[in-house]
């Protein structure tokens, strides 16, 4: 089927949509969506509305931006994504990105949970954690470099 989408006309199988049954916090309308890998962006990706073509969210798997980051899915988030096995899982956080891209910001408190299985997805809000829904980029990836160096020197 055809959709307009923001980065254009796209052909879309069934098989590749993904469902949010819910929305998106702030788009609860918005429920069908696509990821799209473009070679130019990596290792950005795009979370493309199909229903509002001026909607698309820059999302990067979290653990590239910040090596120690935790996920904890509830068990109601397991029942409504239906997961059986982590292994169906694809974890994505959303980007901010200003006009300055050294003030990107990285939502850690809210991940994209994509249950690969079934194509169902939601934003999980990790209520009981210390995440925000804006870190610094740059911060994040100066931490994640120290905890990388002090595993290979076993220091702190």
């Amino acid at each position: 089927m055809l959709y307009k989408t923001k980065f254009g006309d796209m052909d879309i199988n069934d098989d590749q949509i993904i469902t949010f049954e819910n929305g998106i916090p702030g788009f609860p309308n918005l429920r069908k969506f696509i990821l799209l890998a473009r070679e130019s962006d990596n290792p950005i990706h795009w979370l493309v509305s199909l229903e509002n073509e001026f909607v698309a969210f820059p999302i990067v798997n979290p653990w590239i931006v910040c090596v120690d980051y935790s996920l904890n899915l509830s068990h109601l988030d397991i029942q409504e994504l239906n997961i059986e096995n982590q292994s169906d899982l694809n974890i994505w956080a959303i980007l901010t990105i200003k006009d300055d891209p050294s003030q990107a910001t990285i939502n850690l408190l809210a991940p994209i949970v994509v249950n690969l299985k079934n194509r169902k997805a939601k934003q999980i809000i990790q209520e009981e954690s210390n995440y925000s829904v804006r870190h610094l980029v740059k911060d994040e990836v100066e931490k994640s470099k120290k905890i990388i160096e002090n595993s290979k020197t076993g220091s702190g």
